[in-house]
């Protein structure tokens, strides 16, 4: 009944964003409010929970891109900066903006892991130096940009001509980051 109860809490996100009451996800399911509150006691302990399960797979997901020995350096460093968590419900970065705002316990979380989750990166980054794949750079300097280029894009008010998903925000950072930090992009040469 939990994983049933989480599953219509991310439907419920995905439509009302962090607006949803208990009553909606009862509803939702068939069940009473009394059921949920037997598996969850408040709303904020089902979006504590949401969050840290989202934290763990991207961790889990890190080390999947880490291991794939078929990617190359700049491909593994791409994809671990472009993580996402296979069922994340937090796809549109104004619904970050909006648990950041309104949920601090559960933002705290997952900004803890956006400004200290690196290592998997910091290595690959001194490999890639190693290499000759990376110049050198200043990898506080390039945590402060990426997270703090996140953190404008919730703070931008876009309009819905402009709705942009979470993906499409950091595929977009990390173009910029990665041209700004590699010799060459895939496929291009700088000769």
């Amino acid at each position: 009944m939990k994983e049933n109860i989480i599953q219509a809490v991310t439907k419920e996100i995905h439509q009302r964003g962090l607006r949803f009451s208990i009553r909606d996800v009862a509803s939702q399911l068939g069940i009473s409010t009394k059921t949920v509150y037997q598996h969850f006691e408040s709303k904020e302990q089902m979006i504590s929970s949401i969050v840290e399960h989202a934290v763990k797979d991207m961790m889990d997901i890190e080390k999947e891109v880490m291991a794939n020995d078929t990617l190359s350096l700049q491909e593994k460093l791409y994809r671990a900066l472009t993580v996402l968590p296979r069922r994340f419900v937090f796809q549109d970065v104004r619904i970050l903006d909006e648990l950041r705002q309104r949920y601090p316990q559960q933002w705290k979380v997952l900004d803890d892991y956006m400004n200290n989750g690196w290592n998997g990166i910091l290595l690959l980054v001194e490999q890639g130096v190693e290499e000759g794949a990376l110049k050198p750079f200043d990898m506080e300097l390039f945590i402060s940009v990426y997270v703090g280029a996140l953190y404008q894009l919730m703070d931008q008010k876009r309009s819905d001509s402009r709705r942009m998903s979470l993906e499409e925000a950091l595929a977009g950072m990390v173009d910029f980051l990665m041209y700004g930090i590699t010799k060459q992009s895939p496929g291009k040469s700088y000769s």
